[in-house]
Parts: structure tokens; C-alpha cells; sequence
């Protein structure tokens, strides 16, 4: 797991909810990327099973998730 993925992981274990909600008000993402960020940071669910649900492949899920963090990490 690279630096980034940790630094931000470590944010929304120990973020309040009102800190969570300024990070993902402050980045303009797509509808499904804010459904897989939800999913992943909010309701804490596996790679594999958001791309099982969104119907999306695991390397698409993982591939979000790094342009998700990518927006996150200019803003934490």
C-alpha cells in the first residue's frame, strides 16, 4: 500500500463526520465515483464488493479509487 493510500486510510479512520464532509465537498467527482467513495471510506466496504454491486472490474474500482485519493491528497 503506497504512502498516500495510508495517509489518507489513517484521515477517515480518525476524521470527524464534519471533516469528512468538507474533504468531499471541496472535490468534484463524477455520480459513480462519489458512489465508490462512499462506499469505500463511508460504509467501509471491500474493493471486491463495490465492484461486484457497481458491476464495474476490480482493476476499474482500483483505478477510481487512486483518482479519488489523487483529488483527496490536495486537499488533506
Amino acid at each position: 500500500m503506497s504512502e498516500l493510500s495510508k495517509r489518507i486510510n489513517r484521515f477517515f479512520r480518525e476524521a470527524t463526520r464534519q471533516e469528512v464532509k468538507v474533504v468531499k465537498d471541496k472535490i468534484y467527482i463524477s455520480e459513480h465515483l462519489e458512489q465508490v467513495f462512499n462506499m469505500f471510506y463511508l460504509e467501509k466496504k471491500d474493493i471486491d464488493f463495490i465492484a461486484y454491486t457497481t458491476g464495474w472490474s476490480r482493476g476499474k474500482i482500483e483505478s477510481d479509487l487512486r483518482l479519488i485519493r489523487s483529488k483527496i491528497s490536495k486537499i488533506i
